[in-house]
């Protein structure tokens, strides 16, 4: 158990040295050894600084050199390992000493050398600094091993084994290996003869006493599994099952819950294990443990005492030491040869269960094979006896709690200071108990039962254990018996700290399957032995050296002893000494020699655990009974110098005393460790510390100045030291007297005005120093005068001052400066507490600055051109002299964006295009100048909206402005009213120098720029149903029955910041086929309380919605307010009833040509006559918000341009009425008339015109005029719609405010202009299904131009919003050499959807039809008019009375008439007329007879029609032929029949 001491052992030396004011430090410095052993070129040397802090800060890298015969190699290099501690090279050369080195991180430059060149040694290749601080440490050689621990930590306890026999040991006891190992079941009984002793065994088996509750009954303990009755090899006395049977209520189960009440509750008055009950009074010994307690007790077991049980020991940062053994992992064994236990971890010993754990089997050297593991011992015991102290409180120094634990099987049971602590006996699985030293219990964490259960004569069977719920028992509740024969409880004889208790662990094993022992404890244990250490008397010392000069020099201690107890009268050397050596970090140097019986080492160091080195058990050296008499010496050439007149020692007993036994003057110790009666078991330590003063000088530091020195300048100093006395210095918190008195920082800085000085006394005598004076900083004004500075380094002599002057002398500072501007704005500034006193402006270069100096002695930098760089030369003063240099101004410019909006989306304007147009393109926020430590960084300000701006926000702030002019995330511009104004914004971008913080008034940290924002809403913009204003409600007002619906997943849209594309083309609504964003506000019918409205300022507008064969008529009213009175303008109703299908996005109301004003829109849905109650509102489009001039910010080509509906320009003068088409006469209205009678309507623009296919289907050979458009189909039963080839059928069944064409038809207009930044031709279009195509799904429809041989396409439509298309005329028909163009615009060609047209816009050009007397020549043949002429026989074609109401398949009887111009045509015949009406393209003759016949005043003839109405709902062309000759007619006349339900 003479091992090593642990920390509390470490505190209380500690204490020691306190007391005597000499303080055992962790800065070590180096010491100068004596050539060590040659090892050869190529050898590994292992360096780890870990602890030398100061060694590996700053990324230094470890190097070192060695020397043989004073020859030094070359540096080598270390290289790092990968646990980030240890550095390892290679030698070069044969070597004797080695010194390491400290490197930049580069490995180019020695920042510090250890100077110490330590001797080699043999075997060892890792040295160790023992120093915290410092740049000349010192360490210790051990050996490297790659597991991290160069030695196992092992920490040995006096133990003992018993060997308990088996049948085949009783029979051959000499015979070790005969074991029985697992032999178990009912014909095996390998502890039969042990048991039939054990069982006779007078006291321990039969006391002579019963009584009738068994209270004095005993308790003895049998081996083997005992399950069956011949195991028992007969009838066994008082045999408790609850002792003997891990504890089940069937042969097949057992629990942790151990015995209690086997043995007594202490130990007899020798120490020995005796039982819980009595024999006539008398305690009964336990056979188990006490060697010679019974005769024939050697027949059945055999006892190896004082033996070294090896726990393991690890310590943690907070140097807590904590010992284990734990068999799961550990193994040790009896080594029969040498009389001791072994350690061998890597050793794993399996038992016999069926799981084959690893087992504690201290009797087996090797692992029996599983068909052999009857080979095992499974009969054994093992005591342990650790004396320790605890602190007062039972904690450890990191507050942990000092504990004792044990786990495993069988009996265990633990007495401290003679007293059962923890009682866990019995046979039981695994169980758990642990002693706490704070709370001062014992626990026992798996459960506890009575031993005497289940008491027979014969083995065989398990009993069920009983919790007895004595599971914890208190320290208050044991006594305990005090060397003074008092008795007090053990948690008061616990609370004195330093007390040295003993603590009896007794282990069993009695068979036979699992084995396992863990045990671990952090109290402090405590060998007996001699402890040796080596102080410094630091007293005169300076304060900041007393760590450092610790350890710089070995000293050496021989050691003589003398043996009291032989009454040996001299000391003598003592032969084949060993000793460990501790450092102050808990690092442990076990292996080393006492060299003619003399230790060496420093005082960084004290040595420990003395042994005999020829000892294969490395027994101890010293035991109690033996004097001392150790001398201590200095070696030559050591690096401090030594008063030795006031070297001295003193020696303490560190266990029970912390006052000095003996304490004297000199360099020669004696003293003695016990007497002549000791006993070599007795615990007795000795510590003995030698303490030396060294020698020390002083360091005065004066500070001079040349001519005015600074008012209050301080000057800053560095005072560096080697205590070596060599060039490689460090510094300290040096204390300092004289003009101030203090001490410097950690750094050895401190400072001194002109005149003052300081000394730094207590620097060691030998140490060389050097002082070094700050640089001056680029503010400062003064350099040092190096020719009247004397002595900044030197050498300290002892009892001396050595004097240092520093002298300093005034300067001219060159410095120059970097400001940032925004360019054509005025920047004021000077350097901070400079005056400037002129400017000079460049001459070569950028130039384009005014400079100024003001009355403040401040620049005055007017910049006028962004992204420059200027130099501008100044000069200027500071109240500590002149400055002279350079300012460079480095300008920047923030942009001033206009954004003209075409949709109520959201915008991130800051986004980048090609075109330039987000917010931060085209400003400087990075000048191209401005690199390196003169670069920037870019970031969105402040946006500051303008009084007044209600309709739209803009928001983003502290986003970052990327170099390429993007920025890092959005700045959203938001319309949150309908728009109809300008609205004007501010914003601030901060140019920022990096690494800086802005700060306004210092142009050096950057500047502010400020930019403008302007947004505005395009000619026409177009809003979703469901427009937010900013407090989240929409714009549209809703009452009554809505609901959001959708066709798609809504979607959030949002615009391009474009600002060259056409309004009315932004990609958010570039796809998509059903409602916009996917969703509508479905709206259903209540009376009139289902309702919309919203209010806008312009000249028109649109709604758009969805319409359905379900969709009711919408009601709506435009009102205008004059002078606080509300004016209605217009209201009208529109049936959105479709009968093919659900169209998309439909502009059902379509108002244009109002005054440009402000207006509110109502919408009101009424259940319709059809009992339609449904409107889905899709969005509003509004025209002109501006007014019809626009703004100067528009696109030119897009300001003051006009949007026409495409229906218009084709009706002319036309106009759809809910009866018909009227072509109207603006003159004379009476001349009103719903006959067409040419190919084209008076006034029209545009002309419908059908296209003619070459074969090949590429193109067209020539265009047919009238053309076709598709119509609506009224019939309920289809969801299709077809062709005709009437002018009027489409003029009213078409849908209205938009014209749907397909491959068969085209739109042709002659555009007279010429084609330039201010003209524009835009086409507004949409994809629409017209083939009972689901139109959710996405589509494609091409819009092509003819170019008059082949088609050209302008984009493919691929969604129901309606958006503007560009027309380039140099993709039309150049119509000679006129600046006229015939446009030609195609339908889709492939068939699968439509193309609608809605409006076009026009800015430039004179749009006139092809078909018109002025076109005629130059359109010549590209379009048809042949097949279409003028009606020469019918004049009018009709109903009598608009008023009427036609039902489905009712007889309509003079309600229609048709006039013709003579009635010639039928001369010689009866008058007789065939009518034919369309539907779904299939045209169906009407019965028609005539039942009146009126001759007018002018010749014609009217005759009065009957015949059936069609019968289907909805409008269709009716078409009347008269018969002649029975041959029908090809002139017809159309008129429409409106059919109600």
């Amino acid at each position: 158990m003479r091992k090593r001491f642990k920390k509390r052992l470490l505190g209380i030396i500690l204490t020691i040295l306190m007391v005597v004011s000499v303080i055992p430090v962790q800065q070590v410095q180096p010491v100068k050894a004596a050539a060590g052993d040659t090892l050869p070129s190529g050898t590994i040397i292992y360096l780890r600084p870990n602890v030398a802090t100061r060694w590996i800060s700053d990324g230094a890298v470890m190097a070192f050199k060695t020397s043989e015969n004073n020859q030094k190699s070359e540096i080598v290099i270390m290289t790092r390992m990968d646990d980030g501690r240890t550095w390892y090279g290679e030698t070069t050369a044969e070597a004797t000493n080695i010194d390491f080195l400290r490197l930049d991180p580069n490995g180019k430059h020695v920042w510090n050398e250890a100077d110490t060149w330590p001797g080699l040694e043999r075997g060892k290749n890792l040295y160790t600094f023992a120093s915290t601080t410092g740049v000349t440490p010192t360490g210790m050689w051990t050996t490297y091993s790659s597991t991290g621990s160069e030695t196992p930590s092992y920490f040995y306890v006096n133990a003992s084994l018993v060997d308990y026999f088996n049948n085949g040991r009783v029979e051959q006891p000499e015979n070790k290996f005969y074991n029985e190992g697992n032999l178990t079941g009912p014909n095996n009984a390998p502890y039969s003869q042990l048991n039939q002793w054990l069982s006779g065994l007078k006291g321990y088996a039969s006391n002579g006493i019963d009584d009738k509750n068994n209270d004095n009954a005993p308790v003895p303990l049998y081996f083997g599994d005992l399950l069956h009755a011949k195991q028992a090899g007969g009838n066994l006395t008082w045999y408790w099952k609850g002792a003997n049977v891990a504890f089940g209520s069937n042969d097949n189960e057992t629990n942790k819950y151990v015995a209690q009440g086997i043995v007594g509750d202490h130990l007899d008055k020798n120490g020995n294990l005796i039982t819980s009950y009595t024999n006539n009074g008398e305690p009964v010994k336990v056979p188990f443990f006490n060697e010679k307690a019974y005769d024939d007790q050697s027949n059945y077991m055999r006892f190896y005492n004082n033996l070294q049980f090896p726990f393991t020991k690890t310590t943690n940062d907070k140097g807590v030491s904590t010992y284990s053994f734990n068999s799961e992992q550990n193994t040790v064994y009896y080594d029969y040869d040498n009389n001791k236990i072994v350690r061998k971890d890597t050793l794993v010993i399996h038992d016999a269960s069926k799981q084959k754990n690893r087992g504690y089997f201290p009797f087996n050297s090797t692992d029996p094979s599983d068909s052999n593991k009857d080979n095992l011992n499974y009969g054994f015991g093992t005591q342990f006896t650790i004396p320790f102290t605890v602190t007062g409180d039972g904690k450890n120094v990191d507050d942990t709690p000092m504990t004792f634990k044990f786990t495993g099987d069988d009996d265990v049971w633990v007495y401290i200071d003679g007293a059962l602590v923890l009682d866990m006996g019995g046979a039981h699985e695994k169980a758990e108990g642990e002693i706490n030293f704070e709370t001062q219990t014992a626990t026992i964490k798996t459960g506890t039962s009575n031993a005497k259960l289940g008491n027979q004569p014969t083995a065989g069977g398990r009993v069920a254990s009983e919790d007895n719920e004595k599971s914890t028992v208190n320290f208050s509740d044991i006594k305990v018996k005090k060397s003074d024969n008092t008795i007090v409880t053990l948690a008061d004889h616990m609370k004195t700290s330093g007390t040295v208790h003993e603590l009896k662990m007794y282990y069993m094993e009695r068979g036979m399957w699992n084995s396992n022992m863990s045990i671990s404890y952090s109290f402090v244990p405590l060998p007996s032995g001699l402890t040796l250490s080596k102080t410094l008397d630091t007293t005169n010392v300076n304060a900041g050296l007393k760590n450092a000069v610790q350890g710089l020099d070995n000293f050496d201690f021989n050691i003589q002893t003398r043996n009291l107890k032989a009454r040996e009268a001299n000391y003598s050397d003592v032969d084949n000494l060993g000793y460990t050596l501790y450092d102050y970090n808990d690092n442990t140097y076990p292996g080393q020699v006492a060299k003619n019986s003399t230790a060496t080492f420093s005082s960084s160091y004290y040595a420990s655990e003395f042994i005999d080195t020829t000892d294969k058990d490395n027994s101890s050296a010293f035991y109690a009974g033996t004097g001392f008499q150790i001398t201590e010496s200095i070696p030559k050439d050591t690096i401090l110098q030594y008063d030795e007149n006031k070297t001295s020692w003193g020696v303490y007993d560190s266990v029970t005393s912390r006052e000095a036994i003996k304490n004297q003057k000199g360099t020669v110790a004696t003293f003695d460790m016990g007497d002549a009666n000791s006993s070599e078991m007795d615990v007795v330590n000795r510590y003995v510390n030698f303490v030396n003063t060294p020698k020390v000088g002083s360091l005065s530091v004066e500070k001079k100045y040349e001519g005015n020195a600074p008012k209050d300048k301080t000057f800053g100093f560095t005072v560096k030291v080697d205590l070596t006395g060599g060039e490689y210095y460090d510094t300290y918190e040096l204390e300092y007297t004289g003009s101030q008195k203090g001490k410097t920082d950690e750094n050895g800085h401190f400072t001194l005005k002109a005149g003052e000085k300081v000394t730094f006394a207590g620097i060691p005598a030998g140490a060389s120093y050097e002082v070094v004076e700050d640089a001056p900083g680029a503010d400062d004004t003064w350099v040092q005068d190096t020719a009247k500075c004397t002595k900044l380094t030197g050498t300290i002599v002892a009892n001396t001052t050595s004097a240092a002057v520093v002298t300093n002398k005034t300067k001219t500072t060159p410095k120059n400066y970097v400001i940032y501007a925004e360019a054509g704005k005025t920047v004021t500034y000077a350097p901070d507490g400079v005056t400037i006193t002129d400017l000079t402006a460049p001459i070569t270069g950028d130039k384009d600055i005014t400079t100024n100096v003001n009355k403040d002695g401040k620049g005055e930098f007017t910049p006028t051109s962004s992204n420059k760089k200027y130099d501008v030369n100044y000069e200027g003063t500071t109240d500590k002299g002149n400055f002279t240099g350079k300012i460079t101004v480095l300008t920047y410019k923030a942009t001033d964006k206009v954004y003209v909006f075409d949709y109520g989306l959201e915008s991130n304007i800051a986004e980048k295009n090609a075109n330039g147009d987000g917010l931060f393109q085209g400003g400087t926020f990075y000048n191209k100048e401005a690199t390196g430590d003169m670069a920037t960084t870019a970031k969105l300000g402040k946006i500051t909206a303008a009084e007044g701006n209600t309709q739209t926000t803009i928001s983003g702030s502290d986003i970052v402005i990327n170099k390429d002019e993007s920025a890092k995330s959005a700045v959203t511009f938001k319309p949150i009213a309908f728009m109809d104004k300008v609205e004007n914004y501010t914003y601030t971008a901060d140019i920022t120098k990096k690494n800086e913080t802005l700060k306004p008034n210092n142009p050096e940290t950057g500047t502010t720029v400020n930019g403008t924002i302007k947004t505005m809403p395009a000619s026409v913009v177009y809003y979703e149903d469901d427009f937010k204003a900013k407090d989240g409600t929409t714009k549209i007002v809703y009452t009554g029955d809505t609901k959001k619906e959708g066709t798609s997943p809504e979607v959030d849209l949002t615009q391009s910041n474009g600002q060259t594309e056409q309004y009315g083309h932004d990609d958010a609504y570039a796809k998509g086929t059903g409602d916009s964003a996917g969703s509508s506000t479905k709206m259903t019918a209540n009376g009139y309380n289902t309702r919309a409205s919203f209010t806008f300022k312009g000249t028109g507008f649109d709604i758009v919605a969805r319409t359905t064969t379900e969709t009711a008529t919408i009601m709506y009213s435009i009102e205008h307010q004059t002078d606080g009175k509300w004016h209605v303008d217009k209201m009208g109703a529109v049936d959105t009833y479709y009968a093919n299908g659900d169209l998309y996005q439909i502009p059902v109301i379509h108002e244009e040509g109002l005054d440009y004003n402000t207006y509110t829109v109502t919408l009101f849905i009424k259940d319709d006559v059809n009992k339609n109650s449904v409107v889905y509102l899709d969005g509003v489009r509004v025209y002109n918000p501006m007014g019809t001039a626009g703004n100067s910010a528009y696109i030119d080509n897009e300001e003051g341009a006009t949007i026409t509906k495409i229906s218009d320009l084709i009706l002319g003068d036309g106009e759809i009425t809910e009866n018909g088409v009227v072509i109207r006469d603006p003159e004379n209205p009476e001349n009103n008339s719903t006959e067409i009678k040419g190919v084209t309507i008076s006034n029209a623009k545009m002309a419908l015109v059908g296209n003619v296919w070459n074969e090949d289907m590429t193109s067209f050979e020539h265009l047919e005029a009238l053309g076709c458009t598709k119509v609506e189909d009224n019939n309920p039963d289809t969801n299709t719609a077809n062709n005709t080839q009437s002018i009027l059928q489409y003029l009213h069944t078409g849908p209205n405010n938009e014209v749907y064409l397909d491959g068969d038809a085209s739109i042709a207009f002659v555009a007279e202009g010429t084609q330039n930044s201010n003209s524009t031709l835009q086409i507004e279009a949409k994809l629409v299904n017209t083939e009972g195509i689901d139109v959710t799904n996405e589509g494609t429809a091409a819009l092509n131009v003819w170019n008059g041989t082949a088609l050209e396409k302008i984009e493919d439509v691929k969604t129901s919003t309606a958006r503007y298309y560009t027309i380039n005329l140099n993709q039309c028909i150049k119509l000679g050499d006129t600046n006229k163009y015939l446009v030609v615009i195609s339908g889709n060609t492939d068939g699968n959807y439509g193309v609608s047209f809605s409006n076009l816009k026009n800015k430039g050009y004179k749009l006139s039809n092809p078909l018109a007397e002025e076109n005629k020549e130059l359109v010549g043949t590209l379009i048809n008019t042949d097949n279409v002429e003028p009606a020469s026989v019918f004049k009018r074609f009709g109903m009598q009375n608009d008023s009427y109401i036609i039902k489905r398949n009712a007889w309509l009887t003079n309600k229609y008439t048709v006039t013709i111009n003579s009635a010639n045509v039928f001369v010689g015949e009866t008058p007789k007329f065939k009518v034919y009406y369309t539907n779904n393209g299939k045209k169906t003759a009407l019965t028609t007879t005539i039942v009146k016949t009126t001759k007018n005043e002018d010749g014609t003839v009217t005759y009065g029609l009957k015949f059936r109405a069609p019968n289907a709902v909805g409008s269709f062309p009716l078409e009347i032929h008269y018969v002649s000759a029975d041959e029908e007619s090809d002139e017809f006349m159309t008129t429409t029949v409106r059919v109600r339900r």
